[in-house]
């Protein structure tokens, strides 16, 4: 019997759909990467920008707002989908598991809408919930799905190299959304990998413990 090969959720940001060659730059990622069942969720980009200027000017309700961008998200899993036609568009999350149902027990890859997974499931999954407020974007959503479904690794595709290593301080920086900290315990390795450099760079991310939060 074959061994599963590792599981990893990668989050491709929104900026990264400005760029003309994404497409061949994600296959040419994916073909560096060791053997493993990589799962993509696409970022919201443009869609999301747009929603989130016109619910400041609207002072639309936060949490409505929030579930209308999740519907987005299933936009740009078709785009990235349409972009990358040889890779499935996945909507089961439990095929992450079983990975008979929606990706090979070999390595291969897929696309994960994330819709029916936030709404049906996470909620009732074990640890820290999404809240439905602007905290918690695409970075926290790739990371709650990795605790979820209990991956080996968690990348955070963007177009540009994160100016620290540190979780809390890309969080006030903007880099990462500023819920993804609270996930830090639970989620697998992390690393941030600038898809947008030639040699696509990589760099891993923590948070500090507690107690070097506190000192100093």
């Amino acid at each position: 019997m074959k061994e599963t090969p590792p599981l990893v959720i990668v989050k491709v940001g929104g900026s990264l759909f400005s760029l003309p060659d994404l497409a061949q730059r994600l296959r040419r990622w994916l073909a560096t990467q060791s053997p493993a069942r990589c799962v993509l969720v696409a970022g919201g980009g443009a869609y999301v920008d747009a929603l989130r200027e016109q619910a400041g000017v609207q002072n639309r309700d936060e949490a409505s707002v929030h579930w209308r961008c999740v519907d987005l998200m299933s936009v740009t899993a078709s785009n990235l989908h349409r972009l990358l036609p040889e890779l499935p568009l996945a909507t089961d999350w439990k095929g992450l598991l079983n990975p008979a149902d929606e990706l090979s027990s070999q390595a291969a890859a897929a696309i994960f809408d994330c819709r029916t997974f936030l709404r049906e499931h996470e909620p009732l999954a074990p640890g820290a919930k999404l809240p439905a407020t602007w905290d918690a974007t695409s970075d926290s959503i790739a990371a709650r799905l990795a605790v979820v479904s209990r991956a080996d690794r968690l990348v955070l595709q963007k177009s540009a190299p994160p100016p620290s290593r540190d979780l809390c301080a890309l969080a006030e920086l903007g880099y990462v959304d500023r819920f993804l900290p609270t996930l830090a315990a639970a989620i697998p390795p992390l690393s941030a990998v600038d898809l947008s450099q030639d040699g696509f760079p990589e760099f891993p991310l923590h948070a500090p413990s507690p107690s070097a939060r506190g000192s100093g």
